[in-house]
């Protein structure tokens, strides 16, 4: 469901809010005019990131699988607030993007027209453009080597966004939160993106969006399936749950008799990694079937290193 309300009131950063031209994205020239595709490019990317896969989000007490389709995308830029209300979300949102239809350029002039007072228009393009500076930050949240969490809402009366989930990704001087709602009611755990903010730790409402949810969970892992091809690649593993992993695997290799020293240990951590799934003493032994997984060089340099050290240890050496 889409919704339509007021600029929130933190995280707002002093700035020029028209951008210089080669502010982020490109220009290219047709028919003699330079358009501007830099809205574009950022739309393109976040399609790339949460359209081309399906995210499986691990906690301990649940598995989120994220499904997104590319509806969802000019709500998480923030073209909600350009135009009339829900003007440009949706599918037209996405349409007129693609089309050049709105642009960075005429993103001031919406706001012009349809903001009166020039605060409020400076406060809706400094909003727009803290979602727009921090999307292309959104692949490294999926794939973080800090701790990521993930806060269940539930049905706050005192919340001004409409999500079932809260992802957060701490990162340097800010903070990013990716909303998270469930897709199909019916599929109680299958779900899509439809919201995306930044605060800066600076600020005195930077935990604003999860300050005292009682339901927080870290999440131990994250896998990513390609929507075509259906391969699976684990992108993020707590410490946590790679050391519950590694013990795992040492007790499977000791049951399997097999001397469970660190490199083998770190070499199969490698292959469940890749190909994300946890692999049994069965698929380790089968090396027609691990070589079947690769796709290309590096995967199978990976899948050779381990088949070369896995029959050292199986022959004692």
């Amino acid at each position: 469901m889409e919704y339509h309300r007021p600029a929130p009131r933190i995280a707002i950063q002093k700035r020029n809010v028209m951008p210089e031209p080669n502010r982020s994205g490109n220009f290219f020239i047709l028919g003699g005019n330079m358009k501007d595709t830099r809205l574009l490019q950022i739309f393109q990317n976040v399609k790339d990131t949460i359209c081309k896969y399906d995210y499986y989000i691990h906690t301990s007490q649940k598995i989120i699988h994220l499904s997104n389709t590319e509806d969802k995308i000019p709500h998480l830029m923030g073209l909600q607030y350009a135009g009339r209300p829900k003007q440009y979300t949706g599918d037209f949102g996405a349409y007129a993007v693609k089309k050049g239809r709105i642009t960075m350029q005429s993103l001031e002039k919406l706001v012009q027209k349809y903001y009166r007072t020039e605060e409020k228009q400076r406060r809706i393009l400094e909003v727009i453009h803290l979602k727009l500076d921090n999307l292309p930050l959104l692949p490294e949240m999926f794939a973080s080597y800090s701790k990521l969490y993930l806060y269940d809402l539930g049905k706050r009366e005192d919340s001004d966004f409409d999500s079932d989930y809260l992802m957060v990704h701490e990162m340097g001087d800010r903070t990013l939160h990716l909303g998270i709602i469930k897709k199909d009611r019916q599929e109680k755990d299958l779900c899509q993106c439809n919201s995306f903010m930044t605060t800066y730790k600076k600020d005195k409402n930077s935990d604003s969006f999860y300050r005292d949810l009682e339901h927080c969970y870290e999440i131990s892992r994250i896998v990513r399936e390609d929507k075509m091809t259906k391969r699976a690649e684990t992108i993020y593993l707590s410490s946590m749950a790679e050391c519950r992993e590694r013990t795992g695997i040492e007790k499977m290799l000791q049951a399997g008799g097999i001397g469970a020293d660190e490199k083998l240990v770190t070499e199969i951590v490698k292959v469940n990694l890749k190909f994300g799934i946890y692999h049994t003493m069965d698929m380790l032994n089968d090396r027609t079937g691990l070589l079947a997984k690769c796709m290309d060089k590096r995967e199978k340099a990976l899948v050779s290193d381990f088949l070369t050290l896995w029959e050292e240890r199986r022959n004692g050496i």
